[in-house]
């Protein structure tokens, strides 16, 4: 993985493999020109990996990349709405008022190019009768299908189910389609992942060489998150039991997740390298920022705070809570003396990555994205959906809880209702990810997003539990795409 992500980063993308072409003002039609065929391109297994570096482009720490911390990309987009995080770079998304238009040329939808992309490479390398081990070809097709259905996924989040290609006979056409049910969608997302995972190795923790591959354990872990955002409880439950026998574990530290590469925490997270830079770090520090107290992290450029966040949801960790100690209240300006970030700033500043020296603005951490508390509050949640908050249910919260607050001073969760335990998981979950993508996803799936925004004076509406449908699309599909209810076309 390693030589195919920075092949990546480097800038070899699908063209060595096919030639993905597509109209500047045309979101609508992915085209895809194979004027490079399997006859005249796939030649050996080499070929086959190269050729996947078009699919993996989109998950990248660059500016361009699904994990990018700009908010105009997927990392932090679904953070900045919420009671967890606030921008002021692009105030239409942290105060909702945004509408069709200003989503034109949005490089989140824009990515339902890669999965047409994904459909041609799928069918190609399954088709493919180049000499390499079966094994290994079914390996390929298994990590573009995974991908396929983790950009479907991102796509069904903010958008609700879209119109992608999925027929390889009509990618070039210039049809229109319309957008798929919920449920097909969904399925076929599923179809994907389940033909995938018994073709991906399980994981790569360890394996620096592949790290940041697809894998059984990113599979089952996109699986998770389809059935946890359709609230498909018992199968949320049974694949979360499926990651839970997989060897990952809890790091004994909150900061050593992030801060100690391909831990067994981690189920997927970003590579980034010089060639694609991590610029978490300086997004959220200001720009006097010299120093952490403690000393730990250290910029001599400062950096640009476009985020924070809000000293009302700082305040629900309590003293005790080590991952208070990865939100910093006080820091070292350039002249050396100390800054109390609550009387000069809005908010805390979400560091999260606190053992990262240098001067940035660019950074070398990978960027986690699936790891395993994640799956752990996932099927507590699950079970008590279903059953109300068991033991079970409680101890795999706690496992969690305990990992951050020392037992002997943990709050007591017992004797909780099952709505009383939803609320404390909600609320655990914005403690343990924020910074993470996750916060938006969360509140509407408990039926607390617009609500939230309403309580924080903002002009939110029920419609705004999906993003519009961007305006060029609608007006390239010719009212064959439909716009999300609640949006003026």
């Amino acid at each position: 993985m390693k030589r195919l992500k920075n092949n990546l980063l480097l800038g070899i993308v699908v063209s060595v493999s096919m030639v993905l072409i597509i109209g500047c003002s045309d979101m609508l039609e992915p085209k895809v020109y194979t004027e490079l065929t399997p006859d005249t391109f796939f030649k050996s297994p080499a070929d086959f990996e190269n050729a996947l570096i078009g699919i993996y482009d989109p998950f990248s720490t660059d500016w361009a990349g699904l994990y990018n911390a700009d908010p105009k990309n997927y990392l932090l987009r679904g953070e900045v709405s919420t009671d967890l995080y606030y921008t002021p770079w692009y105030i239409n998304y942290s105060e909702f008022t945004y509408g069709p238009a200003g989503f034109n040329g949005d490089q989140i939808y824009d990515k339902i190019r890669t999965v047409a992309l994904a459909t041609d490479l799928i069918d190609k390398m399954a088709n493919s009768d180049v000499d390499m081990p079966e094994d290994l070809q079914s390996r390929y097709v298994a990590e573009a299908k995974t991908l396929r259905a983790f950009i479907m996924y991102i796509l069904l989040d903010y958008w609700g189910p879209v119109n992608p290609k999925l027929d390889p006979e009509t990618l070039s056409d210039d049809e229109v389609i319309p957008r798929m049910s919920e449920q097909a969608y969904v399925d076929q997302m599923l179809t994907d992942l389940n033909e995938a995972i018994p073709d991906l190795d399980d994981k790569y923790n360890g394996d620096a060489e592949n790290w940041g591959r697809m894998s059984m354990g990113v599979a089952r872990m996109i699986k998770l998150r389809i059935h946890m955002h359709q609230k498909n409880w018992s199968e949320a439950e049974s694949v979360g039991k499926e990651l839970m026998g997989m060897g990952y574990g809890l790091m004994d530290n909150y900061e050593d997740v992030f801060n100690v590469e391909q831990n067994q925490e981690l189920i997927y997270a970003v590579p980034s390298n010089g060639q694609s830079p991590n610029y978490y770090l300086t997004e959220v520090l200001p720009p006097g920022f010299r120093s952490s107290v403690d000393g730990s992290i250290t910029d001599g450029d400062g950096g640009w705070y476009g985020y924070w966040l809000p000293w009302e949801f700082y305040d629900k960790y309590s003293d005790n809570d080590a991952r208070k100690e990865t939100l910093l209240a006080r820091y070292i300006d350039g002249d050396g003396n100390t800054v109390d970030a609550r009387a000069e700033h809005q908010g805390a500043i979400p560091v999260k990555f606190t053992e990262f020296e240098g001067n940035g603005p660019d950074f070398t951490m990978d960027q986690p994205v699936f790891r395993y508390a994640e799956v752990l509050l996932s099927v507590a949640e699950a079970i008590n959906e279903q059953d109300g908050p068991t033991n079970e249910a409680l101890s795999l919260a706690n496992e969690v809880r305990e990992r951050s607050i020392d037992p002997a001073n943990l709050p007591n969760w017992s004797n909780l209702t099952k709505v009383q335990f939803r609320d404390s998981l909600l609320l655990e979950r914005g403690r343990e990810f924020y910074a993470e993508g996750l916060r938006r996803t969360d509140l509407i799936r408990h039926g607390k997003y617009i609500n939230r925004a309403q309580d924080r004076g903002l002009p939110a509406a029920e419609h705004n539990v999906r993003y519009p449908i961007p305006q060029e699309v609608i007006t390239e599909g010719d009212g064959i795409i439909e716009q999300n209810p609640g949006y003026t076309q």
